[in-house]
């Protein structure tokens, strides 16, 4: 039977100075412990317990009896420590998705404000390329209300068919399909309904201009929006618009429209519904943590 290999000493976090020897899977690291009682509360009662009862640790003083953390990779583990001695520069780079949502589990689990605030920043400069879907999986799971309601708004112009539903709870199922009814009602009444006419002074037929105004609306607008193979979004379907052929409408006037069109006054209802939606959401699912991992020196 062969002999299970010698675990190995970590090639950066294994400090001849260190106070307390851990081993995760096959790997010795030895750190400082108040280093890492500063950034995670878990490892401040961990650590702490025994020298503030005045005995002295059975584990952690020698590689043969080293403290043994289960439940995380040492990939992970190494994420961790690497923000706990800021030496995460070397990481950033090369981060991926599922090295954040390890980072972001390792903060979690050892309940550090450092790593996940590390996480967060990280996920904010990818999250453009991470579903939606699957960032409301980690938003919940790691209660993140601001990537939360970011990730809301990005399943709106999505199709119901196309989400995994897996990834999604009831209540944010329920909450998506009803927002997106209200906003295909507005939809249609946008594009069946122009903003009135507003004439220029130098218009010389306003009723010819007015009825022009309601078909270029329609026929620029109106189809656009409700495109049943592919509806375009107001900003897309604006950017159709102001290329028709405005026909009779006065010059002045159409260009007064386009300026107030532009303005996106006419979809303003959408954008406040969903964000009073997502944030109404967010905080009834959840409830961010409040890790107390710093500690402060006080001067007698």
């Amino acid at each position: 039977m062969t002999a299970a290999p010698s675990p190995q000493h970590h090639p950066m976090f294994y400090y001849p100075d260190g106070t307390h020897v851990l081993r995760v899977e096959n790997t010795l690291c030895k750190i400082h412990g108040s280093i890492l009682s500063d950034k995670s509360m878990t490892f401040r009662d961990m650590l702490g317990t025994n020298s503030d009862a005045g005995l002295v640790p059975v584990d952690g003083k020698s590689d043969e009896q080293p403290i043994v953390i289960s439940e995380v990779t040492a990939e992970g583990f190494e994420l961790f420590l690497s923000v706990c001695y800021n030496k995460w520069r070397p990481y950033t780079a090369k981060m991926q998705d599922e090295t954040i949502f390890q980072l972001l589990e390792v903060s979690w689990k050892y309940k550090s404000k450092a790593a996940r605030d590390h996480a967060l920043d990280q996920l904010e400069s990818r999250r453009q390329a991470i579903h939606p879907a699957k960032l409301i999986a980690i938003s919940l799971k790691y209660h993140m209300k601001e990537t939360f309601r970011y990730a809301f708004s990005r399943l709106i112009p999505l199709l119901l068919n196309d989400l995994d539903c897996n990834l999604l709870t009831l209540p944010v199922w329920n909450t998506l399909a009803m927002v997106k009814g209200k906003l295909d009602i507005h939809r249609r009444i946008v594009a069946c309904e122009p903003p009135p006419m507003i004439h220029s002074k130098r218009c010389q037929d306003r009723r010819s201009c007015a009825n022009d105004w309601r078909q270029v609306w329609w026929n620029g607008m109106g189809r656009s929006l409700l495109d049943g193979r592919n509806p375009l979004s107001y900003a897309d379907a604006m950017q159709q618009f102001h290329q028709v052929d405005y026909g009779r409408v006065c010059p002045d006037c159409w260009r007064h429209m386009l300026d107030f069109c532009k303005s996106e006054k006419a979809f303003i209802h959408e954008r406040i519904l969903v964000e009073a939606t997502s944030q109404d959401l967010a905080g009834r699912l959840i409830k961010e943590p409040l890790f107390d991992d710093v500690v402060y020196s006080v001067d007698m």
